[in-house]
């Protein structure tokens, strides 16, 4: 009788380490699985702050050869160039301080913190842009005006620049919505 116990508590014993195991591989491929969820939009993250780098760095050699190609004030360009460098600079600042390039090493609390971060300054950005550009176009819109002969000229600049904003608002805004929606689904997904 004794033996049968001592059998079947080992049998039991090596049911359990099997079961154990199983778990322990279930665990890492549900790891996996969440990982892998989530990597499109943090990747998607990492691509828009990449993005925006990238147009800040080709916003300078280009703002510099539409000024000297159309005879526009080189110190419109320079003043450009330098907004698309302070950007430059605080959007890898940023991107440094938070880590997006390894947004999914950490912790959940870190990378929600990163993510909220990154939320904030991505909407703190689009704000304090506003000065700029709004001076920016004013100064494009007078220039512009001051060149044009008669009125049918300046209603075709006063029609374009209209079309021309409303289409760029509707673009950063859509833009927006989509980064929102990417930072969201992100944090569902950390806080399930």
């Amino acid at each position: 009788m004794e033996i049968n116990i001592e059998k079947e508590l080992q049998t039991l014993k090596s049911e359990y380490n099997v079961f154990k195991e199983g778990l322990e591989k279930q665990e890492t491929l549900n790891e996996k699985f969440f990982k892998s969820l989530r990597k499109r939009p943090a990747m998607a993250i990492s691509k828009e702050i990449r993005d925006r780098m990238l147009g800040d760095v080709l916003t300078v050699p280009m703002i510099i050869v539409i000024c000297v190609n159309i005879d526009w004030p080189l110190l419109f360009g320079i003043l450009v160039s330098l907004w698309a460098l302070v950007d430059l600079g605080v959007s890898l600042w940023v991107s440094r301080k938070l880590g997006m390039n390894h947004l999914l090493d950490d912790d959940v609390r870190t990378v929600t913190e990163k993510i909220t971060g990154y939320r904030r300054f991505y909407t703190g950005s689009l704000l304090v842009g506003i000065i700029p550009l709004t001076a920016m176009l004013t100064y494009i819109f007078m220039r512009l005006y001051a060149q044009a002969d008669d009125p049918a000229t300046v209603q075709l600049i006063t029609v374009s620049g209209i079309v021309s904003i409303i289409v760029a608002i509707v673009i950063a805004l859509f833009q927006y919505k989509k980064h929102v929606e990417r930072c969201k689904e992100l944090l569902d997904q950390f806080e399930e």
